[in-house]
């Protein structure tokens, strides 16, 4: 069992460079270095603020969380557009003890204007995914009449939501011109029957039920290109679990690798690569295990022989971010807590080095078991693949976010407090 060391020592310690040593970063590198993107993150009084990597500058979205509301007002899961211009984020209103208010707000990173796209007091939104091509948002909600999920298409500009499908659980990938998506849906974890399906967004939603049997997995991933997508399927005497390659139409092209237990995926994003955990161990959602890394055209594998439980790909695709969980004991507590272990991955070398190790907030945490579908809308990750923003808790339970160079050459830096951060995709 790892020994705890308190988080401020971590920053110091934890994130080695190859060569074993790491240099505290001037106060002022923060300003001098290169700005890139906008970080959308829930702050510790609970309202949605925008800011970049060095906090130069911190404008809230939002202001009626308060001392005394926030105990019935509640903001979740800023959620990026593709193009980097509107974050949309889900507002939470507790009426009464029997009554629950939603609304989803997209926000212009621009102008810094909030407008209100939907509300609902019978649907509880959770999870966002924009549409590639930045008009919809793919919003899924839980219906307490209805004990089911709910995906809907919210335009951001305005107009009508159209509902296009339900299913629990339900998972989905969207195509590259935004008018097609790949769902998985009624797994059989859940009691159901697990369905492999196309949704066609047009004048009318239609949907095409596919053939083959899906195996244990949660979310398919359509290329970034458009060409192929990434699931996993039973052979046909349902003896073997394959992941496999399709193309656009669900033809099955080849088989990458044979699964033994459950496995999460992803695509590089220059669709050449993808990435694959082969869950080591059989837990109810999501995997962890080795992660492997491969090409389209074969060639051989890069494996991380570790216990790992999710990561996200650099914009470039040249590195991987990952997590390895472990649980510790702190000082002066007799309760184990989890920590995770964050590294990068240089995949041209296969060399990885550990850049920071913390304990992460709830509100990170829970997009863990769903990271196959969370990494296709939220990244950690500096649009310039310079640096990772992390949610963490420092010592003394306070929830805070710090960032981090991906180089490990120097340590991660506190950069505001709060629960939760994501990164803009440009």
């Amino acid at each position: 069992m790892k020994k705890f060391v308190p988080f401020l020592l971590l920053l110091l310690l934890a994130a080695c460079a190859p060569n074993g040593v790491q240099v505290p970063q001037s106060p002022i590198l923060k300003l001098l270095e290169r700005k890139s993107g906008l970080i959308a993150y829930i702050g510790i009084d609970g309202n949605i603020y925008l800011t970049d990597q060095a906090a130069s500058f911190t404008t809230p979205l939002t202001n009626d969380v308060t001392a005394e509301t926030k105990n019935r007002i509640a903001y979740r899961l800023p959620t990026w557009s593709q193009d980097g211009s509107h974050v949309a984020f889900i507002r939470l209103e507790q009426i009464d003890s029997d009554s629950l208010t939603a609304e989803l707000f997209v926000a212009n990173a621009e102008d810094e204007s909030v407008t209100s796209v939907f509300s609902s007091e019978t649907e509880l939104p959770f999870y966002l995914n924009w549409s590639p091509d930045n008009e919809n948002i793919g919003v899924l909600s839980t219906t307490a009449a209805q004990q089911t999920m709910l995906l809907q298409s919210i335009p951001v500009n305005g107009g009508e939501r159209r509902i296009l499908d339900t299913g629990t659980p339900f998972y989905w990938s969207w195509a590259p011109d935004g008018k097609t998506m790949i769902i998985h849906k009624n797994g059989a974890t859940q009691g159901g029957v697990s369905q492999l399906s196309f949704l066609r967004i047009d004048s009318e939603v239609a949907e095409f039920v596919m053939k083959e049997t899906p195996a244990a997995f949660q979310a398919p991933a359509w290329s970034p290109d458009g060409n192929f997508i990434l699931l996993t399927t039973l052979s046909e005497d349902g003896a073997a679990q394959n992941l496999v390659l399709t193309d656009s139409t669900g033809k099955v092209e080849k088989s990458l690798a044979e699964i033994d237990l459950n496995t999460s995926f992803s695509w590089s994003p220059d669709s050449e690569q993808f990435a694959y955990i082969a869950g080591a161990e059989q837990i109810q959602n999501g995997a962890i295990g080795s992660l492997h890394i491969g090409g389209i055209d074969g060639g051989e594998e890069v494996v991380v022989e570790k216990d790992i439980a999710g990561f996200f790909w650099s914009p470039n695709g040249g590195e991987i971010a990952y997590l390895v969980p472990f649980g510790a004991t702190p000082e002066n507590s007799t309760q184990q807590v989890l920590y995770f272990e964050l590294n990068v991955l240089d995949i041209a070398s296969g060399e990885s080095h550990t850049v920071a190790t913390y304990q992460p907030t709830q509100e990170f945490l829970s997009l863990i078991p769903y990271i196959d579908q969370y990494q296709q809308s939220t990244t950690i990750w500096s649009p310039d693949g310079n640096n990772l923003v992390i949610s963490f808790l420092t010592p003394s339970g306070s929830p805070a976010i710090a960032i981090v160079p991906a180089s490990g050459v120097t340590e991660p830096r506190l950069l505001v407090e709060g629960s939760f951060a994501s990164w803009s995709w440009k």
